[in-house]
């Protein structure tokens, strides 16, 4: 079974963790949430708390396959910030780990130099931090490439999630999670 790793930091867009949080759920994923902070608990943008399952500290030696980082302009600054988030980007991406993020998030991956050789896509704001750094910008909602997967925000957040399970799992798994959420 798949493990996928939410990266969770103050600031984070509440819609962009918990719609690719349930689909990866519902599909039959072990999901779990890491606080980048030196407490479990982690704050969205809109004041929705989450406890984190754990600390970023405890996850080494954790095994996963993917790690997901949501977006939110402070829950990227503070995504930013953190050198123990961009060292787990880079050994993650080495050991080819799927990496994914979403909004603003992409530009934490630009600025780990992991976007070098994948087409991306990001918050349009944001594009100007993202596009230098990877092989070709789309404007799509979602950009699987390699073992990179990006997004563009909140509105796409749940295509975002069906994406990854289907990574994941497969396409038949995401299209029946699909069918039982009437999406």
């Amino acid at each position: 079974m798949s493990t996928v790793l939410f990266l969770l930091a103050n600031g984070f867009e509440e819609l962009e963790f918990a719609a690719p949080y349930d689909i990866l759920h519902r599909g039959g994923i072990t999901v779990k949430t890491v606080s980048i902070n030196d407490k479990k608990e982690v704050t969205g943008a809109h004041g929705l708390t989450v406890l984190a399952d754990c600390l970023l500290q405890q996850i080494d030696g954790l095994p996963f396959d993917m790690l997901v980082l949501p977006g939110g302009g402070p829950g990227t600054a503070n995504l930013l910030e953190s050198s123990s988030v961009k060292n787990l980007l880079i050994k993650s991406y080495e050991a080819g780990k799927q990496i994914a993020a979403i909004c603003a998030a992409p530009k934490v991956l630009a600025n780990a130099g992991i976007l070098v050789n994948h087409c991306a896509t990001s918050y349009p704001d944001v594009r100007k931090d993202v596009e230098p750094h990877c092989r070709k910008y789309l404007d799509v909602p979602v950009v699987a490439c390699k073992n990179i997967t990006t997004s563009r925000g909140a509105g796409t957040a749940t295509e975002f999630g069906f994406s990854l399970l289907s990574l994941l799992k497969n396409f038949e798994v995401s299209a029946s999670v699909k069918a039982k959420m009437v999406f």
